[in-house]
């Protein structure tokens, strides 16, 4: 093997494009909602790599809570400087809103603990569903190790948002290029909105991709992604910044600093 191969194997990173089934929709509800909690249309990559963090910790880890001298930290820390990128498609998209009980106790003063009346609400609760039950996510990792639990994904988001993997397609990032800097696209995945300009979109306000969020903060931090409408691809010209890669029929924009 060349030396030039044998650097591009070390620095290799790896795709993973999952075919999802919802049937119950899925539910993500915005940092610091109330009782009546709106869902993101698509789950914003932190609930993605939390998705896939939980079957990889249920094999290789028992812990539910991550100290350090400053913070307390959900164990997806674990795996998040595995994971470059995440992104969602679907080729449409239904908000709902659905009325449940809520149970509440955890959020009163102690002296109501015994109290049964107290120990739930009513609240209205978004849920989003995609045609045909189909949900498209896409990682970038580094390890490629870490795609063979993608396959243990269960749920997105809450836990009442169930879902199943009907496919996986895993390739070298490399292999899957194709534009750089410029070129046009059509996409059902969001894609931050500083790598593209586009068309038939809304600018959606997700949490960032970066142990901060993984914390118990009260403020996240966030950034601007072009999400579709709820109908149709997004259509787009790529800046500088972005690149494009195809895995089977889906083109998917990401920033270029990945392809680095």
């Amino acid at each position: 093997m060349s030396i030039n191969k044998e650097l591009r194997n070390t620095n290799e990173k790896y795709v993973v494009l999952l075919k999802v089934r919802t049937p119950a929709g899925i539910s993500v509800y915005h940092p610091l909602a109330t009782t009546t909690a709106p869902s993101y249309p698509l789950p914003p990559p932190t609930t993605l790599v939390g998705a896939l963090a939980y079957p990889y910790l249920r094999i290789t880890s028992s812990k539910e809570i991550i100290e350090d001298s400053e913070d307390s930290y959900s164990p997806t820390m674990l795996i998040l400087d595995k994971v470059l990128y995440a992104t969602a498609g679907a080729e449409g998209w239904v908000p709902t809103r659905d009325v449940e009980r809520v149970y509440q106790l955890v959020y009163q003063r102690k002296d109501r603990w015994d109290s049964v009346d107290l120990a739930y609400t009513i609240g209205v609760r978004g849920i989003t569903h995609y045609p045909d039950n189909k949900l498209y996510v896409l990682y970038i990792l580094k390890d490629r190790e870490l795609a063979k639990y993608a396959y243990g994904i269960i749920r997105i988001g809450r836990k009442e948002s169930l879902v199943s993997i009907e496919d996986a397609v895993v390739k070298e990032l490399h292999e899957t290029l194709k534009a750089v800097g410029k070129g046009t696209f059509e996409t059902y995945f969001y894609l931050p909105e500083e790598i593209a300009i586009c068309t038939n979109h809304e600018i959606v306000t997700f949490p960032k991709l970066i142990k901060e969020n993984f914390s118990r903060t009260i403020s996240p931090l966030t950034e601007k992604y072009c999400v579709s409408k709820g109908l149709g691809a997004i259509r787009g010209e790529l800046k500088s910044s972005g690149a494009l890669i195809k895995v089977e029929d889906f083109e998917i924009p990401i920033p270029k600093h990945f392809i680095d």
